[in-house]
């Protein structure tokens, strides 16, 4: 990107001001993506600074909180069928709204494993009755039962700040954890504050 943005300086010949390099920083939601090297991304940027004293104007947001928060929420219900499981939890596309408004993919973790593996399609999904109340599908996962605890992962950056009332639903509580200390930001809001 640093090269592109330099030939675009050269070819234009304008002595421009400022540079915005977006935020297009990301996270690695699966687990085997390439890591952003910052030490070579901010060599780059500081070669540039020297050659054309240019501001460079950044957003590297997500990539500095993305993975720093989980959803945690508790399955109310598994509707069976021989070919699916649908995974029925007590959040919601208004808890978390990122993969009903462009269908990204969060892991989902059981916050205690078993060694149960059913290799049957497993649908996440919210309370709401919307077609997009849906967080994951995969292929396989350790057999699950009401009221056990997920963990929705990498919500840092898109939980609480998307969340809504949508259905009347409260928002969840917001809990920082600090090596083994708890701190609660923000409670979980109340039905009749809503109403």
């Amino acid at each position: 990107m640093i090269r592109v943005i330099e030939n675009i300086i050269k070819k234009s010949k304008n002595k421009f001001e400022y540079i915005d390099l977006g935020g297009g920083m990301g996270i690695d939601y699966g687990l085997n993506s390439k890591k952003l090297n910052y030490k070579k991304y901010s060599s780059s940027i500081e070669s540039l600074l020297k050659k054309y004293k240019v501001k460079f104007i950044f957003e590297p947001g997500r990539s500095i909180i993305g993975d720093t928060a989980c959803l945690i929420t508790k399955v109310i219900y598994v509707k069976s069928s021989t070919k699916k499981n649908f995974i029925i939890l007590d959040s919601a596309m208004n808890d978390f709204m990122r993969p009903a408004l462009y269908g990204s993919s969060h892991r989902i973790i059981p916050t205690v494993k078993n060694n149960k593996i059913l290799k049957k399609i497993h649908d996440f999904v919210g309370p709401i009755c919307e077609t997009t109340d849906r967080f994951l599908t995969l292929k396989k996962y350790q057999q699950l039962k009401e009221n056990d605890t997920l963990a929705i992962c990498d919500v840092g950056a898109y939980g609480i700040v998307l969340a809504s009332n949508y259905n009347l639903r409260p928002k969840p509580a917001e809990v920082l954890i600090n090596n083994s200390s708890l701190k609660i930001i923000s409670k979980r809001e109340n039905i009749n504050k809503i109403i």
